[in-house]
């Protein structure tokens, strides 16, 4: 396999590529009735090209075309295919509701819909039925078996549309992200990860773009996927498809510690061979890293956004530095105005889909408006102070970061979820504690009260006006995004 590819453009160009690089590999494993099902390259790059036969044969070249679904082989094939064909990806979120999918469908003009035969997802593309043309991935499926192969010759521009994505916002209206041919292409063809490893486990949910994109650089890299479609099975992937780097949300960094700890190295006792670790935005407390770290498992920590494309910071952890994001990679540029990060990179998006206001508020010049607030040590490492939106001002001028109090409960076992914000002038927090299996009412309050203690602990140690006054406890988990954010509820 050549060691590089001559620089792709558009993402027809950059899958041209990967069939010549990967010739003759394997590319996909995934689960299924069967047992483990392994896709070699040519199997894969066959079912693009008949799946993108099926896109031109039913006069959809060049259109908006949706994919929802969970993950899938059938879903990387579809998104491929709608690269191949020079049309435009949709990527849509299985939860939503039929008007949340009606909104997005109809506000950036898709004219097409694959999706997955799941009772619920299907009820609610059907009801699209007279706006899109929809196909399941089942149908795909079918197409393949005896469809004929896309002989077309697409060429596009770099600066042409290729996709649309939804941010994950936790306080306001997802906005459609507009990703360029070239800002997909650099987002992927790139060496920022440059840890060895064998295969990823891609269990973040494709239709964000560190999912998607996440797994087609493992692919440039010359890696396998090894395809997660729910992460209620995380552990059994890690055992049955053997995969030594997994990507995982920050709400899964804690469970996953406490796993490895009596796991042994890598968490071979537990059947595994986990390596390397990425988790973006996530806050690693000292004894979790410590954790991973004593069981031969390297800790990156990933940051990026949306709007930045798939060009972000990727940082080994290390026990005397672990609430860094790191140093920017080569390839992204970054700068600290007023407080708030700034990037800049090839991989930035073109804009939000028909919102010209909205783009202007964070694309300046050239540079990403991150809305995160940053500082920057002597050495140049770059840290995370909270997000500019959900500061909490108070009347004395006072700025406080939710995030930053949230980070100092979090060192406390019994605090499982905690979210702070204002009530008045007042600063509040709503905790979930992590009560224990077949916990008694009595062995609740206990652990209620000792929450308590540690909250008036933590009081103790800061500024009046950064004091929490009221605690709230929640009967049920903070609503997360598909990534594992909390959703922070008010003003966007």
């Amino acid at each position: 396999m050549k060691d590089e590819m001559q620089r792709a453009e558009t993402m027809r160009e950059v899958l041209e590529q990967l069939e010549g690089r990967l010739a003759g590999r394997r590319v996909f494993r995934f689960m299924s009735d069967l047992g483990v099902t392994d896709i070699s390259c040519e199997q894969f790059f066959s079912d693009i090209r008949r799946t993108a036969f099926l896109i031109e044969d039913t006069g959809l070249s060049g259109k908006h075309i949706g994919l929802m679904g969970r993950n899938s082989y059938w879903w990387m094939v579809c998104l491929c295919a709608v690269f191949w064909s020079g049309s435009v990806a949709v990527l849509l979120d299985r939860e939503l509701d039929e008007e949340e999918l009606k909104e997005r469908v109809g506000r950036v003009e898709a004219e097409a819909l694959f999706f997955e035969r799941a009772p619920e997802v299907e009820e609610r593309c059907r009801a699209l039925e007279e706006r899109v043309k929809i196909l399941s991935f089942e149908k795909v499926r079918e197409t393949c078996r005896s469809g004929r192969e896309s002989k077309k010759k697409v060429r596009k521009r770099g600066e042409d549309l290729g996709c649309i994505f939804f941010t994950s916002g936790t306080t306001a209206t997802s906005k459609a992200v507009m990703m360029s041919e070239h800002g997909l292409s650099a987002g992927i063809c790139h060496n920022i990860n440059d840890k060895k490893f064998h295969s990823i486990l891609a269990v973040l949910p494709f239709h964000h773009l560190s999912g998607f994109s996440s797994s087609l650089n493992a692919l440039f890299l010359g890696a396998e996927v090894c395809i997660g479609e729910e992460q209620k099975y995380f552990y059994q992937y890690l055992k049955e498809l053997q995969p030594d780097y997994v990507f995982i949300v920050p709400s899964m960094l804690r469970m996953l510690a406490r796993k490895i700890k009596n796991g042994g190295p890598n968490g071979r006792l537990l059947g595994w061979n986990l390596h390397l670790l990425n988790c973006g935005g996530a806050d690693f407390r000292p004894e979790f890293l410590r954790i991973f770290l004593e069981h031969d498992i390297t800790v990156l920590q990933g940051y990026g956004a949306s709007e930045a494309g798939a060009i972000g910071f990727l940082w080994e952890m290390t026990e005397e530095r672990p609430d860094t994001i790191g140093k920017p990679p080569a390839g992204l540029d970054v700068k600290i105005a007023g407080g708030e990060l700034y990037l800049r990179s090839e991989s930035l998006m073109m804009g939000y889909y028909d919102d010209e206001e909205g783009t202007g508020k964070v694309l300046r010049e050239g540079w990403y408006a991150t809305g995160d607030l940053c500082r920057m040590d002597e050495e140049g490492y770059l840290y995370l102070t909270g997000r500019k939106k959900n500061l909490i001002i108070l009347s004395n001028g006072e700025n406080i970061s939710p995030e930053a109090i949230e980070k100092k409960l979090y060192r406390w076992e019994e605090i499982g979820e905690a979210l702070v914000k204002a009530e008045g002038d007042l600063i509040a927090v709503s905790v979930f504690p992590r009560y224990p299996a077949e916990c008694t009412a009595k062995e609740a309050e206990q652990i209620r009260q000792k929450i308590r203690e540690e909250i008036a602990e933590y009081n103790r140690s800061v500024p009046v006006y950064s004091q929490i006054q009221v605690i709230h406890f929640l009967e049920e988990p903070i609503d997360k995004t598909s990534m594992g954010k909390l959703i922070r509820y008010g003003k966007g």
